[in-house]
């Protein structure tokens, strides 16, 4: 796809051979492409199905029940830390991606990228889950960027990560131009998890916890086959009210 000054550049280089008109329509086109692309993204689809889910809190949402849960994501007995940030998290997406020509047109194309997460627990306030990310489907956003290029050397956290994927940061003559991302589930971030899942005792809970009637118990949230657990830490869908 063309970039905007490409575009302009296109359209003023033949501006006398289509009525304005037409170039009104064939803009208006490509927006609804661009539109179109948006609205059907894995990730778009994603934040769609979490917000349209009926939500439930923790407490009260019954085993094998496909539902919405909202609470802030705590570590289990595992942390991680972003490849590129350092940031304490307990799921991480980290890729790098590079500027290639065709000689007409320039494209970004993913030469490193990077995956893990670790079961993690799930606060809301009225109950915890044990929530397991593996076979998840996962819309994170990127919210650490960063870039590289002919005047801008990679740090060494940013070399590491592409050594460690059999890349480096400089070319034949000049270095590379990267742009480095990193979208993850922070500890204490509030997160959004469609699925179901099945309850068991809580060993953690609050001694209070006890007295109250019941055994207490925590929801274990996984991914099966047919339901994916889906994951968005997006404002838009860890909203419980309207």
């Amino acid at each position: 796809m063309l970039a905007p000054w490409q575009l302009q550049a296109v359209m003023a280089s033949r501006r006398g051979s289509l009525p304005a008109g037409a170039w009104v329509a064939i803009i208006l086109v490509i927006l609804l492409i661009v539109v179109l692309s948006w609205y059907f993204s894995h990730g778009a689809r994603l934040k769609r199905q979490l917000k349209a889910a009926r939500p439930w809190a923790l407490a009260e949402l019954p085993e094998d029940t496909h539902g919405r849960v909202v609470g802030r994501a705590l570590p289990l007995t595992e942390q991680l830390a972003g490849p590129l940030t350092g940031r304490p998290c307990v799921y991480y997406i980290a890729m790098v991606e590079e500027q290639r020509s065709t000689g007409r047109s320039t494209y970004w194309k993913t030469v490193a990228s990077e995956t893990r997460g670790v079961p993690f627990v799930l606060e809301d306030g009225t109950g915890r889950a044990i929530v397991d990310p593996n076979g998840a489907q996962v819309a994170l956003d990127f919210d650490a960027n960063s870039k590289s290029g002919t005047f801008d050397n990679a740090d060494p956290v940013q070399e590491a990560f592409l050594a460690r994927h059999g890349q480096k940061s400089q070319g034949w003559v000049f270095n590379k131009s990267l742009r480095y991302r990193e979208a993850m589930i922070e500890v204490g971030e509030m997160i959004a998890v469609l699925g179901s899942g099945v309850r068991e005792p809580d060993p953690n809970a609050p001694p209070e916890a006890a007295y109250r009637g019941a055994p207490p118990t925590r929801l274990r949230l996984t991914s099966s086959a047919r339901f994916p657990l889906v994951i968005s830490d997006d404002p838009s869908t860890t909203r419980t009210t309207a």
